[in-house]
């Protein structure tokens, strides 16, 4: 008799995708930054004029993004999102292997004509297909909320930088993290810290905390 077995992927998955969406996120949008500008400009825009002038400064996008409040919020509802797909899930999956279980041992002990067995094979792969197409629903639908997560946390980075620095003056603020293209930079031009600051008081203004009743 044919042995069904569910290989289940979408618990590892969707964790480990939150645990990467922390380390990758700004990490990669730092780089993709650090692309538009050439080697020869490179050169030129971190020269001793441009650091004197303090027309270049920098932000710690790994401590920017661990320190948000609303990147530390929308990560929270993802992850409760997550182990609420994971768990009915798992429930589909516990109720999946307890018919192989009476599948197997009907067939063993012989309770159920050939052509019931056959069916009820039948039906159990159908099911199974059904699980497998679920895991990967759960998936993408986690992939996509990830996405918009990193496209509303850098659309508000980008906002208040603009707001940031109209009294600044700064003609590039760049974004470093470890590992990035930046490999060296004074820590007198990091401004990571003041735009955490505001970045987080502006946040709390705009999404007060809910007052139970």
């Amino acid at each position: 008799m044919k042995k069904l077995d569910l290989v289940l992927t979408l618990e590892v998955v969707l964790f480990a995708a939150v645990v990467v969406l922390f380390i990758l996120f700004f990490k990669g949008r730092s780089g993709s930054s650090a692309r538009h500008v050439d080697e020869t400009d490179t050169v030129k825009l971190t020269g001793v004029h441009a650091v004197a002038d303090g027309t270049i400064v920098y932000i710690n996008t790994d401590s920017l993004f661990q320190n948000y409040q609303m990147a530390k919020d929308l990560s929270e509802e993802l992850a409760e999102k997550t182990k609420k797909l994971d768990a009915e899930l798992s429930n589909r999956q516990k109720k999946f292997q307890e018919n192989v279980n009476d599948f197997q041992n009907k067939a063993q002990k012989g309770l159920e004509t050939r052509a019931k067995l056959a069916e009820m094979e039948q039906q159990l792969g159908v099911d199974q297909q059904s699980l497998y197409q679920l895991s990967d629903n759960y998936r993408m639908q986690i992939a996509e909320e990830q996405s918009v997560m990193q496209r509303k946390v850098l659309q508000a980075v980008m906002d208040y930088l603009k707001e940031y620095n109209r009294d600044k003056g700064y003609q590039f603020i760049m974004g470093r993290a470890f590992g990035d293209n930046l490999l060296f930079a004074t820590p007198g031009l990091d401004i990571t810290m003041s735009v955490l600051e505001g970045i987080n008081a502006r946040y709390k203004v705009e999404n007060p905390p809910k007052t139970t009743k």
